[in-house]
């Protein structure tokens, strides 16, 4: 069965595809790159792609009593206007891809015949103009010492510091797209200056974590973000590593991820695609194809 929902910024989710309401009209699974070009004598040269913010125009269909259609849309409006006035997008769900989205504008209209049906006509404004579909994958610290330093060579008598072994975290890592990647990464302390290389590319910020604390990477949002334990968050987007762009997307294929093996870490890549990929014909049973031939995708 296929599955179309959306999700508000404060967690509620809404099936739209249901025995009482689904889309009946509208595509998901159309769009648009815009050429950046130079003239020439004839034609153009293409120097690049870019892409718009995307609106979808779909009409959703509510069936029932006609109390029970009313009580829905209210409550979907109420869900739609929440996101716009805390400008926090809802997300649009196509099986296992999304999108972050806004419900800019909205009509209604019910049937004239036997007041049987009532169509919401919405428009879904979305800024970033691409569907994703996550892949995670965690990193763990070297697990012979769970303190993160290997007590080597001790000597007895007192030194100013002892003898340590160097950690060293090495991961291969498969990541089946065909392109490159934005990615949130998440690394957790104890540690400092935490660097990550993949695929060659170097990735570090130069700040402490203690224990509980840890930062987050935004590529797509191009932020750093810092949270202690007590739950404050900092903006330390100046204590990235110069040189390299702590920002480089990840490549696709077999990627190999290097790091000293001192601290935790977790990345998820964000599969984008300016369409989400259509439901595979085993998913979908008799009933599926039921539905779908009333939901335009």
């Amino acid at each position: 069965m296929i599955e179309i929902k959306y999700v508000c910024s404060n967690g509620k989710e809404y099936n739209l595809v249901g025995d009482r309401m689904r889309p009946t009209s509208g595509y998901f699974h159309d769009y648009e790159w815009k050429p950046m070009t130079t003239d020439q004598e004839i034609g153009a040269d293409v120097y690049g792609f870019e892409k718009e913010p995307k609106t979808y125009q779909i009409t959703l269909t509510f069936r029932g009593p006609l109390e029970e259609r009313k009580a829905k849309m209210d409550e979907l409006t109420n869900c739609f206007e929440y996101d716009v006035v805390n400008l926090t997008p809802g997300r649009i769900w196509f099986g296992n891809y999304y999108i972050d989205c806004y419900i800019k504008d909205m009509s209604s209209k019910v049937s004239s015949t036997r007041n049987c049906w009532t169509d919401m006509e919405l428009g879904i404004y979305c800024p970033y103009p691409m569907w994703a579909e996550e892949e995670s994958k965690s990193f763990y610290p070297d697990s012979a010492d769970k303190g993160g330093i290997y007590n080597f060579l001790d000597y007895p008598y007192d030194y100013q510091y002892d003898y340590s072994k160097p950690l060293s975290g090495t991961e291969h890592w498969y990541v089946d797209h065909y392109r490159s990647s934005n990615f949130q990464m998440t690394i957790y302390g104890p540690c400092a200056n935490p660097r990550i290389i993949i695929a060659g590319h170097v990735y570090q910020v130069y700040d402490t974590l203690e224990a509980h604390e840890y930062i987050v990477i935004d590529s797509r949002k191009k932020t750093i973000i810092k949270r202690l334990a007590n739950g404050t968050e900092q903006n330390i987007f100046y204590k990235k590593a110069t040189g390299n762009s702590i920002f480089t997307e990840i490549p696709s294929g077999d990627i190999l991820i290097n790091w000293s093996g001192e601290f935790g870490f977790d990345i998820v890549v964000y599969k984008e695609r300016s369409v989400p990929e259509w439901i595979s014909s085993k998913q979908i049973n008799t009933e599926g194809r039921s539905a779908m031939s009333r939901v335009q995708i």
